[in-house]
């Protein structure tokens, strides 16, 4: 959420994903196994696993949470929930829940739609280093945005606009360089957009479900939405509907430990992903989260993570999907990542 991966190793991770590619391929249908494409493609996988691990103790502070795990189309494979104490609610694949930076992944998939590809010349440089998390904008305050009425306002309120030289050309994760490119008139001149204006403009290249709105202005973290919608979405990357889908691996950008001079560049305490095109890819070598959780180390699968506890991800090869989606406290995510960690490893069988 160091450099571990640069541009050269990059192609590495897409030469390990293609492998694991083949190699669930060549999987002869088995016991406790299913195939998405018929007998030609099938996958092995544990359904009563991962409900025993979203059931463990491992998901335990996570709960309530509804959860899910599909494929590149269809119905999820396998789905389910876990309640909370008395008096806390009860989410379903149809509850719509604050997906803070899981806007990100939506907010990328936006750019890369809108120019086919990869923005060039030197403001896309710019606008990809925003979605690295790279561009310097390190201040911006999401609460404040409620209080202003355009994708402008929402960078200029208070002391969001705040630019940290420091910070610039380094890793810093921060709503802010995303918000400063998207109201840039030389980047996406988005900057006279308010709420129902910014969604038509990324909906009107993302086709996204009816769930999903900006109920604040922040492209990096204002949507909301539900576990069904955003599956969906994330279907579309792995399946080649969004350009997206040939650059889960771009560049993947170091995030711990914070570059000399900084502290508090990444919110996932020691852990060590990386990150590229506003998601992180999960390749951690170990490290212990902000709230003392230590993660095992990681699977190199893709994820975006948000602040109130929706976690949705992709695997390293691109063949399975998965959500827990709920609401916590800001910082519930600290608990749906292992949780969400746990029974994934537990479907795949590792």
């Amino acid at each position: 959420m160091n450099t571990r991966i640069s541009g050269s190793m990059g192609g590495g991770v897409r030469q390990q994903a293609a492998a694991g590619r083949t190699l669930r391929r060549t999987l002869t249908l088995i016991v406790g196994t299913g195939c998405l494409s018929g007998p030609a493609f099938c996958f092995a996988y544990d359904v009563a696993a991962a409900t025993a691990a979203a059931n463990s103790a491992v998901c335990a502070d996570a709960a309530p949470f509804y959860w899910e795990i599909g494929g590149a189309s269809g119905a999820p494979i396998v789905s389910g929930q876990r309640n909370g104490g008395a008096g806390t609610p009860t989410y379903t694949r149809t509850t719509t829940v604050p997906l803070a930076s899981a806007s990100k992944w939506v907010f990328a998939a936006y750019v890369l739609e809108r120019y086919n590809g990869l923005p060039t010349g030197t403001s896309g440089a710019e606008i990809i280093d925003a979605l690295d998390m790279k561009l310097g904008y390190t201040n911006l305050n999401d609460l404040l945005c409620s209080y202003s009425l355009t994708v402008s306002g929402c960078f200029t309120i208070g002391q969001n606009e705040n630019y940290d030289a420091a910070a610039a050309g380094n890793y810093y994760y921060n709503s802010g360089h995303g918000q400063y490119v998207a109201k840039s008139s030389s980047h996406l001149n988005l900057g006279n957009k308010t709420r129902n204006t910014l969604f038509s403009e990324v909906d009107g290249y993302l086709n996204l479900g009816p769930s999903f709105s900006y109920t604040n202005l922040p492209l990096s973290s204002g949507l909301s939405g539900n576990a069904a919608d955003y599956a969906t979405f994330l279907q579309n990357i792995m399946n080649g509907t969004y350009v997206l889908s040939g650059h889960l691996n771009h560049t993947p950008v170091a995030t711990y430990p914070c570059a000399a001079g900084l502290t508090g560049c990444t919110p996932l305490g020691s852990v060590d992903f990386h990150y590229s095109l506003h998601h992180w890819i999960e390749d951690n070598t170990g490290g212990t989260l902000s709230n003392g959780k230590t993660l095992s180390v990681g699977d190199g699968a893709h994820s975006s993570p948000g602040a109130f506890g929706f976690y949705p991800w992709i695997t390293a090869d691109e063949q399975f999907y998965g959500i827990v989606a709920t609401e916590g406290e800001a910082g519930e995510f600290n608990d749906t990542i292992p949780c969400g960690r746990a029974i994934r490893a537990a479907f795949l069988g590792s």
